[in-house]
């Protein structure tokens, strides 16, 4: 493992009906929603895990207990860490402070961009052995990674989450030298969805995703 010193961040909510993906469950439902939001949390880990770039912790919402948390830790030997804070910036703001207290330095990623590859997560690292932030933009204004070797707090307070201002305003905030890596798209609408199953092997879907996506008609 080239980066057993630092850490990769899994960002994660619980697979609780109403509560994730419902930009997306306006289109297919909140239960297929739900459903869809297992499937790529899975993946995410599961394909990180085989990337071996540097060790996973997975940081879990509203807490660890949910047994979608549990059985992942358990079939992937993945630690489960506690989100703290009120709003996203706070948790993020907590979960890369703690780490960075024991580790020089840390990657932070969510769930919903299945694109990312070995090459894009071993970029950010070599920023961040050169002692860059690095950040991962997403098509919608926001990003899908977000790295640092040093607390940054002003890149989490008084952001607009969830808007295509999030990209640019963090970019204004950092401090010192800041290498952007290219862009990727995440999975919140039907269209997404659709541009999934486009590319399903390139993305290594595994099967079950796979029959899934073309049982739903997508």
């Amino acid at each position: 493992m080239q980066y057993s010193q630092s850490r990769i961040l899994v960002f994660c909510k619980a697979p609780q009906v109403g509560k994730v993906k419902t930009r997306l469950a306006h289109d297919i439902g909140e239960l297929a929603a739900t459903r869809v939001h297992e499937y790529l949390a899975r993946h995410c880990l599961q394909q990180i895990a085989d990337f071996a770039i540097a060790p996973i912790e997975l940081w879990c919402a509203p807490d660890r207990e949910h047994d979608f948390f549990r059985a992942c830790s358990s079939e992937m030997n993945i630690p489960l860490k506690q989100q703290v804070g009120d709003d996203l910036g706070q948790r993020m703001q907590h979960a890369l402070s703690e780490t960075l207290n024991q580790y020089p330095s840390a990657v932070l990623i969510g769930t919903d961009c299945p694109v990312i590859t070995a090459d894009y997560l071993r970029s950010a690292f070599v920023a961040l052995s050169q002692q860059k932030t690095v950040i991962g933009p997403a098509e919608d204004g926001g990003y899908v990674l977000l790295g640092t070797y040093v607390e940054q707090p002003q890149l989490f307070s008084d952001m607009p989450w969830g808007t295509s201002q999030v990209y640019a305003k963090t970019v204004a905030r950092v401090a010192g030298e800041l290498e952007s890596l290219p862009t990727l798209w995440d999975v919140d609408y039907l269209a997404d969805l659709r541009r999934l199953q486009s590319c399903a092997v390139n993305a290594r879907l595994d099967m079950q995703f796979q029959r899934y996506l073309e049982s739903r008609g997508v």
